[in-house]
């Protein structure tokens, strides 16, 4: 982990096409073997990990400077599906729900699957261009749909934190899958 950036004004680099930042002050990276729980066919899964020699599916790069309000970085998703379900984030909730987030997508193709607490379901389309607002208590979940790496930054603020529990519990309504060349939505038959 980097040392926190102090809070002045500043011009950082974002490189759309691999999601790299200058100056970062922090990075992980997510192995296929660490998101087994959000995809349905376990067998594909396994299958996958073995076979693909247990591949990064996205990371994350952040700056968030030391005492200030928002922070931002990037994520970069890795195109690739199990069993005809795209690679994908682990989906969130914030910890703190008066709290929402943006996503500006930089490169690649994907779809924001969204969820309010409610039960109603959204999809944002992810292309060059496209910022996503996210508001305040729905989950989110960001899908590589392309064939190339899917670049988007996000910006936040550092209270709203990261809810993974009740989407790793129960799922969302939805799954976004590849079938006969295409992108289609269906029904979660595991959704508890």
């Amino acid at each position: 982990m980097h040392e926190p950036i102090s809070a002045l004004p500043m011009g950082v680099f974002i490189d759309g096409l691999t999601g790299a930042v200058n100056p970062a002050s922090g990075h992980y990276v997510k192995r296929l073997s660490e998101l087994r729980e959000i995809y349905q066919d376990k067998a594909a899964f396994d299958h996958a990990v073995r076979e693909r020699d247990d591949p990064v599916t996205y990371e994350v790069v952040e700056y968030r400077p030391e005492n200030s309000d928002i922070y931002f970085g990037t994520t970069t998703m890795y195109p690739g599906d199990i069993g005809g379900e795209f690679h994908m984030t682990r989906g969130h909730f914030h910890a703190r729900r008066d709290m929402g987030e943006v996503y500006y997508t930089q490169s690649g193709t994907g779809i924001l699957l969204l969820e309010s607490r409610n039960g109603e379901t959204r999809t944002v389309e992810m292309k060059p261009g496209v910022c996503a607002f996210i508001p305040p208590d729905w989950a989110h979940r960001s899908i590589n749909t392309g064939t190339e790496p899917l670049v988007f930054v996000w910006v936040c603020n550092p209270l709203a934190g990261h809810d993974y529990g009740e989407i790793l519990k129960r799922g969302m309504r939805k799954r976004v899958m590849k079938i006969e060349g295409g992108v289609k939505m269906i029904d979660n038959i595991a959704y508890v």
